[in-house]
């Protein structure tokens, strides 16, 4: 795969090159859409689109996770059933996005997403193939519930972490970060699912 002058582009170059305030149709507007930004990074949106909307659930900001918890289990859907190229519904499509929160987010991830690229290559190809893509899928479906999980502030950073390192791994062709997500999302998973039972139990006996 290829971007720009035939070189391949690294993510955080596509991400940053998408949101340079220039004003024509190859870049975003001042409130892009959802639909405006899977379009504008192509053929590799599935990879690319799960890094985008798992950064933000590393900030901790109210909401957030349910929203890229809701865009996630789409994309994760897709994957499931055997989907080539990514399609949003439209009440998610057309939804809008301040492009300055955007390159906020990319910009302080950028450091971070360069050094880890740095160490990606395309690897163990098998696990990036279209079936396994499937059984990812369904791992991308567990983080997206979740992000859900009524956990405040701190809650979606573990699962996004995960979607993160799953995103890069299907975007670069890098098994070795398949293998990294999924192992983070094991983790993920059963942390979310211990503090929301905390949580509830803590609910249960204010109540009672």
């Amino acid at each position: 795969m290829s971007g720009g002058q035939g070189r391949f582009l690294r993510i955080h170059e596509i991400l940053a090159n998408l949101l340079q305030p220039r004003g024509d149709a190859s870049h975003l507007g001042e409130q892009p859409s959802v639909e405006d930004i899977i379009s504008a990074l192509g053929p590799r949106s599935f990879g690319i689109v799960l890094v985008l909307f798992g950064l933000p659930n590393l900030l901790p900001v109210p909401g957030l996770p349910i929203l890229c918890g809701f865009i996630i289990g789409i994309i994760a859907f897709q994957m499931v059933i055997g989907k080539d190229h990514l399609l949003l519904p439209p009440w998610v499509g057309r939804r809008r996005l301040k492009r300055g929160d955007l390159a906020r987010v990319v910009g302080r991830a950028t450091p971070t997403l360069r050094t880890v690229e740095s160490a990606m290559r395309p690897r163990w190809l098998a696990l990036t193939s279209p079936a396994l893509s499937r059984v990812i899928g369904v791992l991308l479906l567990i983080l997206a519930t979740a992000l859900m999980a009524p956990i405040p502030f701190f809650g979606g950073i573990a699962p996004g972490f995960a979607v993160i390192l799953l995103g890069l791994g299907l975007a670069g062709r890098d098994g070795l970060f398949i293998v990294f997500g999924t192992v983070t999302s094991v983790f993920a998973v059963l942390l979310t699912i211990t503090v929301t039972i905390a949580i509830l139990k803590s609910l249960t006996f204010l109540i009672v």
